[in-house]
């Protein structure tokens, strides 16, 4: 397994910092926060989990190895995962159990392997570095042809109610330790679930459909984590229907095509 990153003061290695120390305090993925089930979700309607099965892998931005773990349990053959945090060892740990069927790499997303893989995801990662094209470019390379990029991003589209109130948030809590941001999601916990049960009962609220039937299902401790994960990282990006169309088509990619995953995110594929 191969460890090599870097540190430094940009918003890029701010950002990795920040999850690098995230994920080193927050390090397991129980029940629906960890499932195929959600992994289907969270990949369709482009991909399914027969798409994953007996396939070779990667995943940009691994973290804890939540995807890494749903990609096994969907049957893929082998997986390249790709942390450049801290959180690596963390991920290393995670994944242990699977023994040669994965590879944990130290790097950016610019370092991943040209080895030809079936299926190239990064699943809530791109949205937090500044600039994600070489890492999507990157990614084209990397795949065989007739290969597919799927990633997921944060939508601009569907969320504007919940970004003006966390934007102006974030300009004071990215620049705070992960410690007092922890204690900042608890306090905001409450708030989260009296607005969930408001949601329930006036489905056309923003976010209903998430609050609903995602959120809602997570353990307490993974639903404050999401709080913490909206908070903590240095930078963050809310993409447009066609930023996110042109994050892949400009790499190279065709038939790229979107999905507006529960009214508020973007999931994008696409082909090499």
């Amino acid at each position: 397994m191969q460890k090599d990153a870097g540190t430094g003061n940009s918003d890029r290695d701010r950002t990795i910092s920040d999850f690098g120390e995230q994920w080193t305090r927050h390090t397991e993925n129980p029940d629906y926060y960890g499932s195929v089930e959600l992994f289907a979700d969270i990949i369709g309607p482009f991909l399914t989990l027969e798409d994953i099965k007996d396939r070779k892998c990667a995943d940009i931005g691994s973290g804890t190895g939540r995807i890494v773990l749903m990609m096994l349990a969907a049957g893929a053959t082998s997986v390249v995962a790709v942390e450049p945090s801290r959180a690596y060892d963390v991920l290393v740990r995670n994944t242990a159990n699977a023994g040669d069927r994965v590879r944990c790499l130290n790097v950016t997303g610019e370092a991943i392997p040209k080895d030809d893989f079936d299926v190239v995801l990064s699943i809530g990662v791109l949205h937090h570095i500044p600039e994600p094209g070489p890492v999507v470019q990157a990614a084209y390379e990397a795949l065989r042809p007739g290969g597919r990029m799927l990633v997921w991003l944060y939508g601009r589209e569907g969320s504007r109610a919940y970004q003006s109130i966390f934007v102006p948030v974030r300009l004071v809590t990215r620049n705070l330790p992960v410690v007092v941001n922890e204690v900042l999601a608890w306090m905001l916990y409450p708030m989260t679930l009296a607005y969930a049960a408001l949601a329930r009962l006036l489905p056309s609220l923003p976010l209903s459909n998430y609050l609903s039937n995602v959120y809602m299902r997570f353990p307490a401790a993974e639903r404050r984590l999401v709080i913490l994960d909206q908070i903590n990282p240095r930078w963050a990006k809310y993409y447009s229907r066609d930023e996110a169309e042109a994050l892949l088509r400009d790499a190279g990619f065709s038939n790229v095509r979107l999905h507006h995953r529960h009214g508020y995110s973007w999931t994008v594929c696409g082909s090499k």
